[in-house]
């Protein structure tokens, strides 16, 4: 199993250095600029909203679920 194990990782690290791996081609065109700052303005408004809402949860309804939850039963 070990034998199995070790020529995988070989096998892999060979292929990953030869000509039939992934080459790196630097990003061109505007379509890879798109892509980055919309992805990014994704990531910001996620991590914004997470943060808001962590903080200033907002919930004022009478019959939310954590009320329920949180109902003394006594």
């Amino acid at each position: 199993m070990l034998s199995l194990f070790l020529t995988f990782i070989q096998q892999i690290s060979e292929f990953s250095t030869s000509s039939e791996g992934r080459e790196y081609a630097p990003p061109d065109g505007p379509l890879y600029y798109l892509v980055l700052i919309g992805s990014s303005i994704i990531v910001l408004g996620v991590v914004f909203f997470t943060i808001k809402w962590f903080i200033w949860p907002g919930e004022q309804s009478e019959d939310h679920i954590k009320r329920t939850i949180l109902k003394d039963e006594s």
